[in-house]
């Protein structure tokens, strides 16, 4: 999860700053490359989300069946306070420059001066937020071997016998992937719906009304049937409660 996220991170990052190079250029390509850029990016902080909801339940859960060190779960609220506020503001940001963008497409040369600002502000909040959610991620994996470590000596010192001990290990296992996946999924199928926010956008801010249908649905077809796939087939690491 933490390669996939700093891989997702990264093409989030060169999506922006293309973004903002056309513009800056001057490129006539520069709004739908914004309009990329933010999808993808809002995708992205989406996703922490998904990641911190679910494994921040799933190890208090764990701790709790376990009799584990509570510290653990105090170790994981953490992340919600240091990284869910400025995920949020980063996305309000994205979608404040992009409605910018759109609505002054056609207007004088200094309101396009301001949204220029508004964009390289935005750009410098979004590459900063991105790589303290790559920390965050990195250090909740590295919090989730450790609680795979501690619940398999504990597993180790009691005289169960080896079924309940596989038994443990793969619930430790199935926090650290299975329900990333699951969460994954459940992320997919809120992008595929949401690709038609932009379809409305391009058509309704921007008037581009001549922009085709096709690719906005096949955008949102692949989406959905991916995320459900997912969700069906990790169904059984859904969080309980």
């Amino acid at each position: 999860m933490v390669k996939f996220f700093a891989g997702f991170a990264l093409l989030s990052s060169l999506s922006l700053i293309s973004a903002a190079v056309l513009g800056y250029l001057g490129s006539p390509h520069h709004l739908l490359a914004g309009i990329f850029a933010a999808v993808v990016a809002i995708a992205c902080h989406s996703l922490i989300f998904a990641i911190f909801t679910g494994s921040g339940k799933d190890t208090r859960l764990l701790v709790e069946d376990w009799k584990l060190d509570t510290d653990f779960v105090k170790r994981t609220k953490i992340f919600k306070r240091t990284v869910f506020p400025p995920a949020l503001y980063a996305i309000l940001f994205l979608l404040i420059v992009t409605t910018l963008g759109g609505a002054l497409s056609k207007a004088g040369p200094w309101l396009r001066t301001v949204h220029g600002l508004v964009a390289l502000a935005v750009l410098y909040y979004n590459l900063k937020t991105f790589y303290q959610e790559y920390l965050a991620v990195k250090e909740n994996a590295a919090i989730l071997a450790e609680v795979n470590r501690v619940a398999s000596q504990t597993l180790h010192g009691k005289p169960a016998e080896p079924e309940t001990f596989e038994e443990g290990v793969d619930k430790v296992a199935d926090l650290e992937w299975g329900t990333h996946v699951y969460a994954f999924g459940k992320f997919l199928c809120f992008m595929g719906w949401n690709v038609w926010l932009a379809y409305v956008y391009v058509r309704v801010i921007m008037g581009m009304f001549t922009i085709p249908l096709w690719p906005f649905f096949l955008s949102s077809l692949i989406l959905l049937s991916s995320g459900h796939y997912l969700r069906f087939y990790y169904r059984r690491f859904r969080p309980q409660g």
